[in-house]
């Protein structure tokens, strides 16, 4: 496979990773900022399909680490989720029983919810981290792939976002929960610079250097060869006097 295919296979889910920094920015839309989300949310599940298709042509266990993880933190959040909405339902109740029966039992059931989804939350924001990091060292171990400031920009991304996963996990702390929410911009935009990978060559082209051409040094024909009378040395050329002993050539 062409490395061409491998970055059309990123460029798309940089495309994508934009469209969810964008969503994830509009959340703070009222009345609509739920959807917005969803949006987001979708667009991020099919980018790990181009992440699917780009590891089919690179074989790397680290982007085969990354999509595992993430979408095992995804099913954990549903399971999450689906609970907090079932737990929701029966807390009013179990609230009204305690408050007209005093029944101990309401209290606890209703924290026992808030627990369990408390505790699957964390879960799945580790696993995230773990997801995030594992982009994060594709990105510096094959930086041969990518030009060298989109493969900066990447790995530093995928790192904002595995901080936006750990701020996930304090939020009980209030202020994390803002942000958690700029670490994910900036790592979501970050990401979207590998949309412009396509439209580097995939060959860097290469000068050629002339090598000088060195003339031979001539040398005297055989014929031309004379020998001194006196000393009997070679001699060259048009002189009179042999070079060795001084005596004259004939």
């Amino acid at each position: 496979m062409s490395n061409i295919d491998v970055k059309s296979e990123f460029s798309e889910f940089g495309k994508k990773m934009k469209i969810v920094g964008i969503m994830t920015i509009l959340v703070i839309i009222p009345y609509v900022g739920s959807f917005l989300s969803f949006i987001g949310f979708i667009f991020g599940i099919m980018a790990l399909g181009d992440i699917r298709n780009a590891n089919n042509k690179l074989n790397q266990s680290s982007l085969e680490n990354y999509r595992s993880k993430y979408i095992s933190a995804i099913v954990i959040r549903i399971i999450s989720t689906a609970i907090s909405a079932i737990g929701s339902f029966y807390t009013s109740n179990w609230i009204l029983d305690f408050v007209f029966t005093f029944n101990l039992s309401a209290i606890i059931g209703s924290a026992v919810i808030l627990i369990i989804t408390f505790v699957l939350n964390i879960i799945a924001a580790a696993i995230e981290m773990d997801a995030w990091r594992s982009l994060t060292d594709f990105f510096n171990q094959n930086r041969t792939l990518f030009p060298q400031h989109i493969a900066t920009e990447a790995a530093d991304g995928s790192d904002k976002l595995r901080s936006a996963a750990l701020m996930n996990i304090l939020s009980f702390l209030i202020i994390t929960i803002l942000i958690g929410w700029i670490f994910q911009i900036i790592g979501y935009f970050k990401l979207a610079k590998l949309e412009e990978i396509t439209r580097y060559s995939d060959t860097t082209p290469t000068t050629s250097i002339p090598i000088e051409e060195v003339a031979p040094h001539p040398t005297t024909p055989p014929s031309e060869l004379k020998f001194c009378p006196n000393c009997g040395s070679k001699v060259s050329g048009e002189g009179k006097y042999c070079m060795e002993c001084g005596s004259e050539l004939k």
